[in-house]
């Protein structure tokens, strides 16, 4: 009888030497994929008042517990009111062999003041989207408008959109491969810092994914 396992790859959180920004979430995954060199700044728990995403104290996953808690990011140390940026990030690469089912499972948690719109893609080694698109990828992940004066309305009240941590898994299936592949998975943001009538408003990204695969075992 065939047997399946799953495998953790890779936790991915958000870190300064990772993440490629931009001035849209399209021109961060182009700078990315093209070689650009990490450049976000680790802003903080600024306003110390955002939630925080962290592991538990006895994690005991050894494949990732290794992994340090997500930081906050932008893209200056000081965000201005209303402005979006794009924030990129990508695993290394994962070598799939012909004759194998290439079957994945993503887990990602995001935060974000105010607004984040959230994308996984695959693409293979030279940065080119891999198709047919799997179910679950290339689909924008909306929580909360990217409309800056959503400050002003609806976002202007308890609970505010940037109390929320969101998360979301998928999986994901290659089928059975008859070329080789090498494929990662591109993980991008684009975030909008509000217009509000406030005397704080500070701007941050932080998220963490992580990647398992399922491997087929052949008797």
């Amino acid at each position: 009888m065939p047997s399946i396992s799953v495998s953790p790859l890779q936790r991915i959180v958000s870190s300064t030497g990772n993440v490629v920004t931009g001035a849209d979430r399209v021109t961060a995954v182009t700078s990315l994929l093209a070689g650009g060199a990490a450049n976000a700044v680790n802003v903080g728990n600024a306003p110390l008042t955002w939630p925080q995403i962290s592991k538990f104290d006895n994690d005991n996953n050894t494949a990732f517990n290794s992994q340090p808690n997500p930081q906050f990011l932008w893209t200056q140390p000081v965000p201005l009111p209303g402005e979006s940026k794009g924030f990129a990030a990508r695993s290394a690469n994962i070598p799939l062999s012909v004759g194998v089912f290439g079957e994945f499972v993503i887990a990602m948690s995001v935060f974000a003041d105010n607004a984040v719109t959230a994308h996984i893609q695959a693409v293979d080694d030279l940065g080119i989207t891999i198709l047919p698109v799997p179910s679950g990828l290339d689909v924008d992940l909306n929580a909360g408008s990217l409309n800056p004066n959503s400050g002003l309305f609806p976002d202007n009240h308890f609970p505010y959109n940037w109390q929320n941590v969101r998360f979301y898994t998928i999986p994901v299936s290659f089928g059975l491969l008859n070329a080789a592949l090498n494929l990662s998975f591109v993980f991008s943001f684009e975030v909008a810092n509000y217009v509000n009538n406030g005397a704080t408003n500070t701007a941050g990204l932080a998220f963490v994914a992580d990647i398992y695969q399922s491997i087929l075992t052949l008797p």
